[in-house]
């Protein structure tokens, strides 16, 4: 699983180095002994890049890492798109459990999630959480997940080691020189027929919009990452040798409060938290000026209307009643490619 020069590198995750990992992590997780490999080639450069790297999702001082992991708290508020993709990762294994590498899984929202909100999935999926900071890997397994720190275009796992694999929720994060490694990592470690399911925001979408004009001006890191296109989708799995159909796919952020008041309330404090924008959006004077400048930025009809095939997707911003609760709801269109390993 590991050469013996590499077993003591240091701070592989905070305070803990590789060889503790393997002797004091692993063991308590299946998943993870099934399918780990730092024995493959270019495991050692890979370790010894990923341990000097520091990312902006380590903590508040390095970018929006604190305040991202209190925003998913709670797990319910992306779980609508979560289900949606673990459906499609999942679905060319109907009959067995399937275990998923969540590539960019941060401190384990998607495995929280199947285990929060999701009793009917909790013997259809293992999730592997998988990430490039350190601090937030440390945070997933403090919680009891399975999880491990690689890098997207470089993965510590064997080939044909896992059923489906997710890159979601950051994949434009990837630089787009490493695109293509991650994709065919991907598509190396998963077992033949098995799926690649990658999910971002097109680049001329309201999301990648409110990324160029909030997010990047008002973060302490910017947010200087340039997002996918159809065509991009398209021509990074031909070239990986594995085509994929690409869809759009409704993804929205979903809050509930006690009055109406409350739920627009709790959406901003949930936007200011995950993009890190809090700073920004106290200077504005209240709910009412924040929630304004989500429907200024997340309005889509424009965008709706420029898909090549009508979708059903909420337009804009809204605040509903159900049942006892309000629902605040911010709709975030995705492009979503799903490419299956050949058998």
């Amino acid at each position: 699983m590991q050469s013996d020069a590499l077993a003591e590198v240091d701070f592989y995750l905070p305070s803990m180095t590789l060889s503790e990992y393997l002797r004091d992590v692993v063991p308590a997780h299946p998943l993870l002994g099934s399918a780990l490999d730092f024995a493959r080639p270019g495991a050692e450069k890979a370790l010894r890049l990923l341990t000097t790297t520091t990312t902006e999702f380590d903590s508040d001082d390095t970018g929006r890492g604190d305040s991202y992991r209190r925003a998913q708290r709670d797990s319910s508020v992306r779980w609508r798109g979560v289900r949606q993709l673990l459906e499609l990762a999942a679905e060319s294994t109907p009959e067995r459990p399937c275990t998923v590498l969540d590539v960019l899984g941060g401190d384990g929202t998607i495995a929280r999630a199947v285990h929060e909100h999701a009793a009917d999935l909790h013997d259809r999926f293992g999730i592997l959480t998988g990430d490039l900071s350190g601090e937030m890997v440390a945070q997933a397994l403090a919680q009891g997940l399975p999880a491990v720190r690689q890098a997207a275009d470089h993965l510590f796992l064997g080939d044909r080691t896992v059923d489906a694999v997710l890159l979601a929720y950051g994949t434009h994060h990837i630089a787009p020189d490493d695109r293509l490694s991650a994709v065919t990592e991907a598509l190396r470690v998963v077992r033949p027929g098995g799926r690649v399911v990658l999910h971002d925001f097109d680049e001329s979408s309201p999301m990648a919009d409110f990324f160029t004009r909030i997010v990047h001006p008002y973060t302490t890191a910017g947010h200087d990452y340039p997002h996918f296109s159809r065509t991009l989708l398209n021509e990074l799995f031909e070239e990986a040798g594995a085509p994929a159909d690409v869809v759009d796919f409704y993804d929205p952020l979903i809050v509930h409060g006690e009055t109406e008041e409350d739920a627009r309330r709790r959406m901003c404090d949930y936007v200011a938290d995950m993009y890190g924008v809090g700073s920004f959006f106290d200077t504005l004077g209240g709910t009412d000026a924040c929630w304004h400048v989500l429907e200024q930025h997340f309005g889509h009809e424009r965008y709706l209307a420029s898909l090549p095939d009508r979708v059903d997707f909420t337009p804009g911003p809204v605040v509903y009643r159900s049942h006892d609760t309000y629902v605040a709801e911010v709709p975030r269109a995705a492009i979503v490619a799903i490419a299956q390993k050949a058998a």
